[in-house]
Parts: structure tokens; sequence; C-alpha cells
């Protein structure tokens, strides 16, 4: 597997990668997946937040994927106050159906591992082989971290997915939002992992 592709957000700065087959997240309109559409049969949503679920349905229907999600925020699909769709001045998108992700299942070379904190259901995906950790809104470069203010968020949750992450041999880090780490990424989630143990 080379390094995933790289499609960072218009709106609300929300990144989405291509790995293999599988489309992570879905936060930028079909025309960007377009070039894409004939090599994803997946599409694996990070978590249930309105900016990386927006268009899930139709670049599920446009490329004839498999969605899927985390166990604890499938209710998110359907829920605007869970997704925050109405604080993004928006109405919930439609989304018929999706496959439950939970610890340990496969998708593709990625192992889906739970890491609850930012919402109940979050995800983080790794692939051991190359050391590909893609995390949606649960770590950031730097020593940053998910918010845990929003429904379902929970600070002591996160302090454990974060120390569960930081344990595992990441090479680079595709997060959520702002520029991946295509390198020597470890350094940054052993320091998120150090920084949130300050939160109360």
């Amino acid at each position: 597997m080379t390094a995933p592709i790289f499609i960072p957000g218009r709106v609300w700065q929300s990144n989405v990668y291509i790995a293999d087959s599988i489309l992570f997240d879905a936060g930028v309109s079909p025309d960007k997946i377009m070039p894409y559409k004939d090599t994803i049969d997946t599409i694996v949503l990070t978590h249930g937040h309105y900016d990386h679920i927006l268009y899930a349905q139709e670049l599920a229907d446009l490329c004839g994927a498999e969605l899927c999600i985390g166990e604890h925020d499938f209710e998110f699909l359907s829920n605007p106050a869970l997704s925050l769709a109405h604080h993004f001045g928006a109405d919930q998108p439609g989304i018929k159906a999706a496959r439950i992700l939970k610890e340990g299942d496969l998708v593709g070379r990625f192992t889906v591992y739970e890491t609850p904190g930012h919402t109940a259901g979050s995800i983080s995906l790794f692939s051991e082989e190359e050391g590909v950790l893609i995390c949606g809104d649960t770590v950031f470069p730097d020593g940053s971290y998910g918010r845990c203010d929003l429904p379902t968020g929970d600070m002591s949750a996160l302090k454990r997915s974060l120390q569960k992450l930081a344990a595992l041999p990441v090479e680079s880090l595709w997060c959520g939002h702002g520029n991946p780490v295509p390198q020597n990424a470890r350094q940054h989630v052993l320091l998120s992992a150090e920084n949130v143990k300050s939160e109360i």
C-alpha cells in the first residue's frame, strides 16, 4: 500500500483519505471523489459528526460502496442532535444503512480500534504493516487531541484511547482536520497521550 491519498475538505476543513479501495470519512463533495469512484468499494466513517458524514450516502451511491461506522456512533446517522447537523445550519443527511464496525474488525489491511472520547463511537484504523494510523478527530499533530464537550464526549475515555494508540508502532498520522504527518508520527501520538493527562 502506498501512502493514503489526502483530499482536504473545503467546508469545515474535514479531511478525507483514500487507501487501497477504502474512502475514510465523507466530508468532501462527490466531484472531488469522481476520479477515484471506480476504485472505492468501502467508506469508513471515523465518527458520526456532520462534517465527516455529510456526503456519505451520495458517495456510497456514486461508488457503489458499503458504508461503515463504529457501533456506538450508528445512531448519529439519523439523529441531528448527535451529529450536530443543526449546529452546522443544515439538515441531517439521509443515510440508509451502514455496517457496524467493532474492535478488532478488519477493513482491508486496516484493523479497527475503538477510540471513544471525542464521541462514544469514534474509531481509528491502523495498518500495522505500514504503520498508517487514520484517526478521525481523536488525535492531532503536535500533542493535540479531539474535544470532548460535545454529545457523548468523554474525557476519561479519550485518555484511555490515546494510551491505546500510543502503544501502536505508528509511522504516519492521518487526522480528521489539518495536515497529516507522513513520517515519524509516533512522537506526535505519544505527546498527545502525555498532554491529555493534565485534563480533569
